[in-house]
């Protein structure tokens, strides 16, 4: 506020209380910046706030910050941060969690008591009512240790990344992956594929992926034809982007490092241990000596690969972003396969019900067009996996529908 500067912290422990910190001095601060801070979102303002009051800056001064930040948000101010502040915090509960949400939304999911304040942010607040301000900051504090805890299996994940790529963990999921994929190399040669040379009719016309008459979008192709299905075959491809990513090469010699990830991840999950051990020069091994931590390295894994397509497709500068891939190649190429599929059913008389990104549901199937599918895809550099035949189904738009397994584990069980 403009006459108000709080800071409220805690030693981590259900029995340790909140420390209230009201318009403390800089040396004050450089106090708590002893300690290892674990905050929410900190990255990206708590650590500002602190390094500037760390610099002698007013009451009314940190205000402005504050709004300068805020709006930053939104576009504006890029200026409104320090270099040198980021790494004040020993990590970011924000930026590891796999689920990214805003700490209001934690305290609803998590059952942790919050009221709202209903005092004005860019008021003056009278002194009395500034104990009634820190309560309110207390309940963040709070929430902010539980959602640490209940992400303890992300931390873990986050601290292995941090030690593959010899950083720590309050670098970001995007920074920790773009060491370990690419090494100290900030300008790697990356490759871009046009891809009407492989799927011949595909063009980039007005902004637009086009494709035999369809609009492919800049995401996944979604087709549906809603309606009443029997006997329908579920077929999904593992890790779809990914496959993408190292049939077109599109990082150069370095989309080895990426292979040898999502390799490492499959071959964990299956429990070959002994070939994961030899990926990325040895680096895995030291988590591969019980399953436990076999399950954390798998999960930290997941995290590096899903933070590689979004930074392909980022609009700010990156590593792995090409200028050329105006057209998100990466998920297009996914797109253009799973366009060229459906007309390969259709064409052998099979109704394709419903296409989702990365899977095709195909009604009264028989074992020879699974295969044919299966088949199709491995020309392409993908694997199907028939991951369910539904004895009925009813789908009720692009993305909803009401389905009775027919066999396996789940036979005669619904799935909506």
């Amino acid at each position: 506020f403009p006459n108000l500067f709080l800071v409220n912290w805690k030693i981590e422990g259900e029995d340790k209380p909140v420390v209230r910190m009201i318009n403390p001095t800089p040396t004050e601060i450089e106090e708590l910046l002893r300690f290892k801070l674990v905050g929410f979102n900190c990255r990206r303002y708590d650590n500002h706030i602190l390094y500037a009051r760390l610099m002698g800056y007013t009451n009314e001064q940190l205000y402005h910050l504050s709004q300068k930040i805020i709006n930053s948000k939104k576009g504006e101010n890029r200026d409104a941060f320090f270099g040198e502040a980021y790494n004040l915090s020993y990590t970011d509960v924000y930026d590891f969690a796999a689920k990214k949400q805003s700490l209001k939304k934690w305290e609803i999911e998590l059952g942790i008591h919050h009221k709202e304040l209903g005092i004005p942010w860019d008021k003056p607040v009278p002194e009395d009512r500034w104990t009634e301000v820190a309560e309110y900051c207390d309940a963040d504090v709070l929430a902010t240790e539980a959602v640490f805890h209940h992400h303890k299996g992300d931390f873990t994940a986050r601290e292995i990344l941090a030690e593959l790529a010899g950083m720590t963990v309050n670098d970001t999921t995007n920074s920790l992956t773009t060491r370990i994929i690419f090494g100290k190399e900030r300008h790697p040669k990356l490759v871009y594929t046009d891809l009407s040379k492989e799927f011949p009719g595909y063009e980039f016309v007005n902004g637009k992926n086009m494709y035999r008459g369809t609009d492919l979008g800049f995401g996944g192709y979604v087709y549906a034809e809603p309606g009443m299905y029997g006997n329908v075959a579920l077929l999904d491809i593992s890790s779809l982007h990914p496959h993408s990513i190292i049939a077109m090469n599109c990082f150069g010699e370095y989309t080895q490092h990426f292979k040898d990830i999502l390799d490492a991840r499959i071959l964990i999950k299956h429990g070959d241990f002994e070939s994961a051990r030899k990926m990325l020069n040895g680096k895995l091994a030291p988590y591969l000596d019980d399953e436990s931590k076999a399950k954390d390295l798998a999960q930290a894994l997941k995290i590096a690969i899903n933070s590689v397509y979004g930074l392909t497709a980022a609009n700010f500068d990156n590593p792995f972003r090409d200028i050329r891939n105006v057209n998100n190649i990466v998920a297009l190429r996914g797109a253009l396969f799973m366009r060229t599929l459906q007309d390969e059913v259709q064409s052998r008389g099979f109704t394709v019900c419903h296409i989702k990104t990365d899977s095709i549901k195909v009604a009264d199937a028989t074992p020879e067009i699974i295969q044919f599918c299966m088949d199709f895809a491995k020309k392409y550099g993908y694997t199907f996996e028939h991951e369910a035949t539904y004895d009925r189904m009813c789908l009720v738009n692009n993305a909803v529908y009401i389905a009775k397994y027919k066999d396996g584990k789940h036979a005669g069980e619904w799935t909506a």
